[in-house]
């Protein structure tokens, strides 16, 4: 009869002590965090990190609240670490600053090129004779061909593949090739 009632107290070991071959009590440090059904956190975080480390960390340095984010960010940065081992994800951060730096460039002559052409336009505008200027009146017929002539343009924009492409460096971030990112 004890030997039932002490399996089913029994719980499943966290992935660090399965690892680490050690056996897991419910009061281990790593449990909360490192649950089994998630095996590669630990793994990627252990081989950068180190276990004991880890212990340490959790235990000493950080907060009993903000814990969950602190492995979190440990497994994010041992999964860029693996995978760039000299810049981690500073070097993915600081792809994706370029990226950003590059696109808002692009804006600014996007925005300079188009007050260029309603400086034009105006321009054209007030060099037009009056007779030219008159616009034709307001009918249902022209509302109607202006809106259908526009939602075919926004279903010819929809159709096409509009999408930012990120740069080379930071593509392996979102990529599944050696672990999966912690969320």
């Amino acid at each position: 009869m004890n030997s039932r009632l002490s399996k089913k107290n029994k719980h499943m070991p966290c992935s660090a002590c399965k690892l680490l071959r050690r056996r897991c009590t419910k009061d281990c440090i790593f449990l909360p965090y490192f649950p089994p059904t998630e095996p590669h956190k630990f793994i990627v975080v252990h081989r950068i990190f180190g276990a004991s480390n880890i212990a340490k960390i959790l235990q000493q340095e950080i907060p009993m609240d903000n814990r969950e984010d602190a492995v979190i960010s440990m497994v994010y940065e041992a999964t860029a670490r693996l995978r760039d081992p000299v810049y981690g994800s500073v070097g993915i951060i600081s792809a994706l600053q370029k990226h950003i730096f590059h696109l808002q460039s692009e804006l600014n002559e996007a925005s300079a090129e188009a007050m260029s052409l309603r400086t034009q336009l105006s321009d054209a505008s007030t060099s037009l004779p009056s007779s030219l200027m008159q616009v034709s009146p307001f009918t249902p017929e022209n509302h109607e061909f202006h809106h259908s002539q526009n939602s075919s343009q926004q279903n010819a924009y929809s159709n096409n593949d509009l999408q930012l492409i990120l740069p080379e460096a930071a593509d392996y971030c979102f990529q599944q090739v050696l672990l999966p990112l912690p969320y």
